[in-house]
Order: structure tokens, then C-alpha cells, then sequence
């Protein structure tokens, strides 16, 4: 079975609430940002933060390897596919918006940072919920 490798990216600002994506293309739903990987994981996360979140790269303040990979496979023209998204949690300073207008590949229709609670009653898989609980574990934010 072919693979794809990426990262899904648990996004905090300086409120500790995370960012939670309005999902248009292929299928409707809440979740984090997420993203193919290109070059290799770090700059992937850095590149998908300003791709889906249009939050500008200086605004990152820490980039958290979460020990964690999803896995989850889906059907492309008959093709089983099996994805691999390696987990990340990304602190951001000042006080970010959600910009999805700039993305090349118009995935999403808005965004917010909200509080973990509330996103991981949103968001539409558990790989999310659990890469919520892990980042709020990792960074010392109650989750609950």
C-alpha cells in the first residue's frame, strides 16, 4: 500500500487556546492544521502554519515534536492510501488571527483559536483529539 507522510500541527497562542480549521475541500469538518510533507517535518509545520493558517512564520515561537504518529488510510481512485502524520505542538506569540484566504490549495473556510476543550468536541477525528490532549500535556495546558 502506497504511503504519505505529513504532519498535523496542535497550534497554541499565548491564551493557550488552539487553532481549529473549518474544513471545505473533499469533506466538511473541523481540524487542526495538517499538512504533505515536503522538505522535511520542521519546515513542513512552518510552511502549513502559513499555508492553512496564514500565520507568518515569526510569529513561532516553539515547534514541539510530540512523539506521535497518526495513521489513517483512505481511497484514492480505487487505491488504498495510508497516511502517516507525524504530531506537532506550536506556540505563537502576540495575539494571531486565523487567515485562510491565502491558502493555494482553498481547503478551509475560516478559523479560530479556541479552547482545547471546546476544539476537541469539534473536530471531526480522534487522531485530533488525542494530538490535543498529547499537546496540552507536552506544554503544561489543562485540556479539560
Amino acid at each position: 500500500m502506497p504511503e504519505e507522510k505529513g504532519v498535523i500541527v496542535a497550534v497554541f497562542d499565548e491564551k493557550d487556546r488552539v487553532a481549529v480549521l473549518k474544513r471545505k475541500k473533499n469533506w466538511e469538518g473541523w481540524e487542526l492544521v495538517k499538512g504533505h510533507l515536503e522538505e522535511n517535518y520542521e519546515e513542513t509545520v512552518i510552511q502549513e502554519i502559513k499555508e492553512e493558517a496564514g500565520l507568518n512564520s515569526e510569529l513561532i515561537d516553539s515547534i514541539k515534536d510530540l512523539q506521535y504518529t497518526a495513521e489513517w488510510s483512505y481511497k484514492d481512485d480505487g487505491d488504498e492510501i495510508l497516511r502517516k502524520y507525524k504530531a506537532y505542538a506550536v506556540k505563537v506569540s502576540g495575539t494571531p488571527v486565523i487567515r485562510t484566504s491565502n491558502n493555494p490549495s482553498d481547503e478551509h473556510e475560516h478559523g479560530f483559536f479556541l479552547n482545547p476543550r471546546d476544539v476537541k468536541e469539534m473536530v471531526e477525528y480522534d487522531n485530533n483529539r488525542k494530538i490535543i490532549e498529547k499537546a496540552c500535556k507536552e506544554l503544561g495546558i489543562d485540556s479539560n
